[in-house]
Formats: C-alpha cells, sequence, structure tokens
C-alpha cells in the first residue's frame, strides 16, 4: 500500500510540475494562456494532499507532539498513544468518509467549468483518503496493543529514522 501510495503521489507531483511548466509557457510566451491547466492543477493539488496526507499519516511522518506523552511512565504513554489512534480513527469514519460520501452525493451531476469533470472525482479524494487513513489507524492500533501485550514498551514508534553517512 505504501509502494502504491508513494507512485501516485510522486508521479501525480511531476505531471503538476509539468502541467505548471506549461501554464507558464502558453501565458507568457505565446500569450495565450491554457484554459484548463489552472483547473488541473487546483484539482490536482487537493489529490496530492489528500494522498499524500495518508501516506505520511502510515509512515508516521506526520505532525506529533511526543515530547509530552514521553514524559509518562511507559505504560502510560501506550495508553495515551491507543487513545490518540482511537479519536484519529473517529476523525477518520466521521470527517473522512460520512462527510466525504456526503459531499460526493450533494456534487453529483455537478461539472467543472474548465475540464468539463464531474466534480465528484474532487470529493472522491476524501473518500479515498479517508480509506487510506482507515486502513493505516487500524495497523497502528493492532500495533500499540500489541507493544502492550508484549510489553516491548521500550521501542520508540515515532523514533525518527536517521541515515548516517559513512563515507
Amino acid at each position: 500500500m505504501d509502494r502504491i501510495t508513494a507512485t501516485l503521489t510522486c508521479s501525480l507531483l511531476v505531471v503538476m510540475v509539468l502541467v505548471a511548466c506549461w501554464q507558464v509557457f502558453t501565458r507568457f510566451l505565446l500569450n495565450t494562456p491554457s484554459t484548463v491547466s489552472e483547473e488541473f492543477l487546483r484539482y490536482s493539488l487537493i489529490w496530492l494532499t489528500m494522498l499524500g496526507a495518508a501516506y505520511t499519516y502510515g509512515k508516521r511522518k506526520h505532525i506529533a507532539i511526543v515530547f509530552v506523552v514521553r514524559k509518562f511512565p511507559k505504560k502510560v504513554s501506550v495508553i495515551v498513544d491507543l487513545i490518540v489512534e482511537i479519536i484519529v480513527l473517529m476523525f477518520i469514519l466521521v470527517i473522512l468518509l460520512f462527510g466525504g460520501y456526503k459531499a460526493f452525493e450533494n456534487a453529483q451531476g455537478q461539472v467543472s467549468s474548465a475540464l468539463g469533470l464531474p466534480i465528484e472525482y474532487l470529493y472522491m479524494s476524501l473518500i479515498v483518503a479517508g480509506i487510506l487513513f482507515l486502513f493505516y489507524a487500524l495497523i497502528h492500533i493492532v500495533e500499540h496493543i500489541n507493544r502492550y501485550r508484549n510489553k516491548s514498551l521500550d521501542e520508540d514508534i515515532y523514533k525518527s529514522e536517521e541515515i548516517i553517512d559513512e563515507r
């Protein structure tokens, strides 16, 4: 799942850079700006943000305030981490999945002005990201429960992976 999401986000970013270059070329050199590039970039940025946020959450590279939790005893910090994951899970279910589905339903029949794409495709990013977030949240919850059960409380799940260059 990580590889697919990373490939999608990187590919989308490359396409966005090419389209932005095309927009600059047509606007300033040809004096006839592209009519679809701005709308494409707007929608692509929304998709990129949603997919990238899910990927970042799955890799545990998101912003997390862990210095407070690290002050607690190990057993308490695992319980706090589990509670945080459950709160995130509720957010995913209510906002991304339920809210995304409602936005998707409300957008049916609407078409974007320049591209002529159904607006549902834009709101589908909420649902897709919600499914990815849900997948990662469930994995994180299982990891926390296993950490608590196996008493492997010494491992820090938020430890940054540092690459040391030994030249």
